[in-house]
């Protein structure tokens, strides 16, 4: 009875231990730019160079980071981005796929690309008239998006 008793204990703070490490790994929390993953740093200074990095928030295992142009982005635990939203601002030229900015300079030629999200293997991009359009993993259209 003792020995149950002693692993019974055992076994909830073990399993107590690990809910409070879960909970705290989850947490949303400021870091420092330079404590995101290398392929966000680069991806940032390649695309958008002219502006800082206000604030980073590690939320459980994405990153959230705000620019002083007013740029959102949203990373992945890996540095990949998932999220862009430049506001009024267009796209940095070299965010999207290759034949999603050729279909949108096709057929859009009056209109900026300003939110791209990357989900579910297919590109939601935004443009500046509030229109949402999806292309699929390769960048090629698939239709607008209600």
């Amino acid at each position: 009875m003792i020995k149950k008793m002693e692993k019974m204990k055992k076994t909830i703070g073990i399993t107590l231990s690990i809910v409070v490490l879960c909970t705290f790994a989850a947490c949303d929390r400021t870091i420092s730019p330079d404590k995101l993953p290398r392929q966000a740093q680069q991806f940032v200074t390649a695309n958008f160079n002219d502006a800082n990095i206000l604030s980073v928030r590690r939320d459980g295992f994405k990153y959230d980071v705000i620019l002083s142009n007013g740029t959102e982005l949203e990373f992945k635990h890996d540095g990949s981005w998932k999220e862009i939203d430049c506001g009024l601002n267009p796209l940095p030229a070299g965010v999207l796929p290759t034949p999603t900015a050729q279909y949108l300079s096709a057929n859009f030629p009056m209109n900026s690309a300003t939110h791209v999200k990357y989900e579910n293997r297919r590109y939601e991009v935004e443009l500046d008239n509030d229109l949402d359009l999806v292309f699929d993993k390769n960048g090629l259209f698939f239709g607008a998006d209600d």
